[in-house]
């Protein structure tokens, strides 16, 4: 479908932007870049808390998605696609700088770190269980990171988190219980469990 002049983005269904994308419509790319950004961006500080990489990498993304749109598969969910396509880019920027850091996984979208901060001082127990949760969540492997914010911050099932890092059912389930028992073991109080679900 071309992209007419009289036709803006907003009347497009996400499939019709990625054909318009595939045709070399550059319009389609802006559409679909406004729709994704935020989430995108989102979902790659909640792997990373380096903010430049984190925008470096989302516009590698899209860089990538325009200079290889004549290759683009025409059957793909766009946004699976693209956190599938900023998960590669991050995992791969860090295999080249071999750096490390934190996590951004308690703060969400609309929350501010200050805020939430505020409250966390409030109350020495909670101090200390956000610490070891930060610590705990610092040390699980990317893949673990990635399978509890597909699962439990963007909502995905199982199948749908299995297909997007290209693994089998049993292995989500499998990283999902790993990751979850890790930070369980790290929050035990005083003899005292913490459930987190």
């Amino acid at each position: 479908m071309p992209f007419a002049n009289t036709v803006t983005f907003k009347d497009l269904t996400t499939d019709h932007l990625w054909e318009s994308l595939r045709s070399g419509e550059k319009p389609a790319l802006e559409a679909i870049y406004t729709l994704y950004i935020k989430d995108l961006y989102s979902f790659g500080m909640s792997l990373h808390a380096d903010e430049a990489l984190v925008k470096d990498s989302i516009q590698d993304v899209f860089i990538d998605l325009w200079n290889y749109r004549a290759k683009l598969c025409s059957d793909v969910v766009v946004k699976q696609y693209l956190f599938k396509s900023l998960s590669n880019r991050i995992q791969k920027e860090l295999g080249k700088n071999a750096r490390r850091s934190s996590v951004h996984w308690l703060t969400d979208q609309e929350s501010s770190v200050s805020s939430i901060e505020d409250e966390l001082v409030k109350n020495q127990a909670e101090t200390e269980i956000t610490s070891k949760m930060y610590g705990a969540l610092d040390k699980l492997p990317i893949r673990q990171k990635e399978v509890l914010q597909y699962l439990f911050f963007e909502k995905l099932s199982y199948e749908e988190t299995a297909n997007l890092l290209d693994i089998n059912i049993r292995s989500t389930y499998t990283l999902a219980w790993k990751a979850i028992n890790a930070l369980k073991k790290a929050i035990t109080v005083v003899g005292l469990v913490i459930f987190l679900f």
